[in-house]
């Protein structure tokens, strides 16, 4: 930020800074609210809490201060909405970090400074969330930060969940009271635990407590932290399964620096266990359409594809059919890509990839293989015929065309990113054989 050295301490959430002349400074970690490093820090002289995001607004007058309730309490609620509002559970947790302190005034970055109407503006962060949290699916994500690669395993993983559209609490097993993760193990739909060392006497605690706790047919995720000395995984692995729940994903063995390869695995670890969650709701809703507007929208053909893209080491695929010519000049293509599905974390502006098309009456070879349900980590072209692109993304060799693209936008369409890529480079394989159509009878699910 300031392109020069400078005197830095690093802190950690509890810890204090004396500055001098009563300012001591106390940090108290928020994470998720609205990055998963924010941290609130309280000067104990001036009872002000900075919270850098949270509490803020996109709102800017001529007041210093929150003067006239009425005339922020719109843009108040519409920041918490969009910024805080989808992670309900880690504003939960922040408030009660913070119940204990006498706060004069909240300090954010965005917009006017609290100070008249604290109570007021906290008490409806608190309502709010509760709120939101009631008719959350939550997933409790339980590792220890400084230990090993646990905490960028467990933020990947975390990343893989959100796309499916479930709640994430991550809980350090080294700082959480007993009493609050029987209150999330209760709460979860699904649980993951990256290894504590054997040596650390409240992780051992808490893993006692988490088991305690679970209750039947709830998911379970388990992984090694690379630490050097992670508690045994199978032994719990067996008594998670003794209790009845589920393993949403083989456990993640860490032997070694995590690659690139072992972040996709974590991703899609992540995805896995959201789409279980979520399964009876994706269910009811394709059961809660109009059935006559899911018979017209059935009534919409495409063609079939398959979408391959290349990142450093690691690769993925998807069988496609939501594709158009979106453009002549530049020539352009669109692509409707699921917000879970594994290979939306390569397709972000300036990702490149390879748009397969499959011919009429030969491509139910490789329907079948590309619609399978793939482990995590799985390699998606085992058994398949491939040559690279000059992009690196995989062609099929059985493919009836394809088409080099580079991704220059994405709109956010709901459950779905709509992809839109200039096609730089193509071949057809054979002139007179028809791209292979597909007719849906109903148009709310594939």
């Amino acid at each position: 930020m300031v392109h020069q050295p400078f005197k830095s301490m690093q802190v950690k959430s509890g810890e204090r800074l004396d500055l001098g002349n009563g300012h001591e400074l106390e940090f108290i970690s928020a994470p998720n609210l609205h990055w998963p490093d924010t941290i609130l820090t309280y000067d104990h002289k001036t009872s002000t809490l900075y919270t850098c995001d949270v509490f803020g607004m996109h709102y800017c007058d001529d007041h210093t201060y929150d003067e006239n309730i009425t005339l922020i309490e719109e843009d108040f609620k519409y920041y918490y909405d969009c910024l805080m509002g989808p992670n309900a559970r880690s504003v939960l947790t922040a408030l009660k970090r913070i119940e204990k302190l006498e706060i004069a005034t909240v300090a954010t970055g965005h917009g006017p400074l609290l100070q008249n109407y604290v109570s007021e503006w906290l008490g409806r962060y608190q309502n709010w969330s509760l709120e939101q949290a009631k008719t959350e699916t939550l997933v409790a994500i339980f590792y220890v930060e400084d230990y090993g690669y646990s905490e960028h395993l467990v933020h990947t993983i975390a990343h893989g969940c959100a796309k499916t559209g479930v709640a994430v609490e991550l809980v350090d097993l080294n700082s959480t009271e007993p009493q609050e993760v029987r209150e999330l193990v209760a709460q979860a739909s699904g649980l993951i635990i990256g290894m504590p060392a054997q040596s650390s006497v409240m992780a051992q605690a808490a893993l006692s407590t988490i088991l305690a706790a679970v209750h039947k047919k709830q998911a379970i995720g388990l992984l090694e932290s690379g630490g050097g000395e992670d508690e045994p995984i199978y032994p719990l692995r067996n008594k998670f399964q003794e209790l009845g729940l589920i393993e949403a994903f083989p456990p993640i063995l860490v032997k070694e620096i995590p690659t690139q390869a072992t972040e996709q695995l974590c991703d899609e670890a992540g995805t896995d266990i959201g789409q279980w969650l979520t399964r009876d709701r994706t269910i009811k809703q394709i059961k809660s359409i109009n059935s006559e507007l899911e018979k017209a929208l059935g009534r919409i053909s495409t063609g079939l594809y398959i979408i391959t893209a290349k990142k450093g080491e690691i690769q993925s695929a998807m069988f496609a059919s939501w594709v158009t010519q979106a453009s002549l000049e530049p020539l352009g293509v669109a692509i409707a890509v699921s917000k879970d599905r594994a290979i939306e974390s390569l397709m972000h502006v300036g990702d490149r990839f390879v748009l397969n098309v499959l011919e009429e009456g030969k491509y139910q070879g490789l329907m079948k293989h590309f619609l399978k349900r793939f482990a995590p980590g799985a390699d998606r072209f085992a058994g398949v015929k491939t040559y690279p692109a000059k992009n690196e993304s995989p062609v099929l060799a059985e493919a009836l065309a394809y088409m080099e693209c580079e991704i220059t936008s994405r709109m956010d369409c709901g459950d779905h990113w709509v992809i839109y890529s200039t096609v730089q480079t193509g071949r057809v394989a054979n002139l007179h054989a028809l791209t292979a159509a597909h007719h849906r009878k109903i148009g709310n699910h594939y």
